[in-house]
């Protein structure tokens, strides 16, 4: 059986399209990582603010520090991954 060259520019589009939308789809989820990460970190920043337990204060700063080595992660990765599209 051999197919219309019709045929195959239509599968050649839709396959194209699939392509489109999960790179669409890997933005998303890149931006949803960062926002999240975000959301930690300020998280962290209250807690500490609010501590009222003096023995739990090391505990923040290091929560605080590991939110910020997160989010600086995944900025540079994301960075690092739009320079290359270019």
């Amino acid at each position: 059986m051999v197919f219309g060259s019709d045929w195959w520019s239509k599968a050649s589009s839709v396959w194209h399209l699939k392509g489109e939308r999960l790179q669409l789809e890997q933005d998303i989820s890149d931006e949803y990582v960062l926002q999240q990460a975000y959301e930690e970190l300020q998280q962290a920043r209250n807690w500490f603010a609010h501590l009222e337990e003096p023995e739990m204060i090391d505990c923040a700063i290091y929560k605080i520090k590991a939110a910020e080595k997160h989010y600086d992660y995944l900025l540079k990765r994301i960075k690092r991954k739009q320079s290359s599209k270019k």
